[in-house]
């Protein structure tokens, strides 16, 4: 992992273990972007940024909530990213994180979530950015390989790491595909909503990932395999 710049911090904890291998056939956790000409989204920004030195008061994230059914290999998430009050683009970014909390609440407490990762704008692979969208922003797709989440609801973000004396502001693009259970994030209370506020809103996320079979179904697949070579 270190080799790719990416750093995963307290991957490790309840909720989450760490996993070895990349993982293919991804399955659709979640799509709230929709449509790849934008139809599908607001075209309204919710502030979401990491800001320089000096600025901290203002660090803030989008958050929006998914349900896995069963232990999952997450693979990744993407989100369409914007910016205004100078912004100029995505190679102003230095870089996004993607946290995962089990509360909103735990969001407004501290930005990073009990799965927090960093990854290097350019760095390839593990960020890429996808020239086939038409709409508003541009869409980003983050890596979450070696992170595995048992059952349950959870909180994600992706927050864009941007100096806003260089390039402005950025957030994440609106959608109206979801259940409007976005949550904004702002624990150092610099935007004056307190540490974290229901938007009423979705973020245009979208995550893919692999379930990981429980051991009964692995047992049956083995006999369903034996069973098989057993007819040849």
């Amino acid at each position: 992992m270190e080799n790719r710049m990416k750093k995963l911090v307290n991957v490790c904890a309840i909720g989450a273990i760490c996993s070895v291998g990349s993982l293919s056939a991804a399955d659709v956790i979640m799509d709230q972007i929709g449509a790849y000409d934008g139809s599908d989204t607001t075209g309204n920004l919710m502030a979401s940024q990491i800001f320089e030195a000096g600025f901290e008061v203002y660090d803030v994230g989008i958050l929006d909530d998914f349900t896995l059914g069963q232990t999952t290999d997450m693979s990744s998430i993407s989100a369409i990213i914007g910016g205004w009050n100078g912004y100029a683009g995505t190679d102003g970014i230095t870089g996004y994180s993607v946290n995962i909390y089990m509360t909103p609440e735990d969001a407004g407490s501290n930005l990073g979530g009990f799965v927090s990762l960093y990854l290097a704008n350019g760095l390839n692979p593990g960020v890429s950015y996808d020239d086939t969208w038409s709409g508003g922003g541009s869409h980003v797709t983050l890596d979450l390989e070696g992170v595995t989440l048992d059952a349950g609801t959870y909180y994600i973000s992706v927050v864009a790491h941007n100096e806003y004396g260089s390039n402005g502001q950025t957030g994440v693009m609106g959608s109206n595909l979801g259940n409007f259970d976005a949550w904004q994030a702002n624990p150092g209370g610099g935007f004056g909503f307190g540490a974290v506020q229901s938007t009423g809103a979705n973020a245009a996320y979208s995550m893919t990932g692999t379930a990981i079979p429980a051991p009964g179904a692995l047992a049956l697949l083995g006999i369903a395999g034996l069973a098989m070579r057993r007819r040849r």
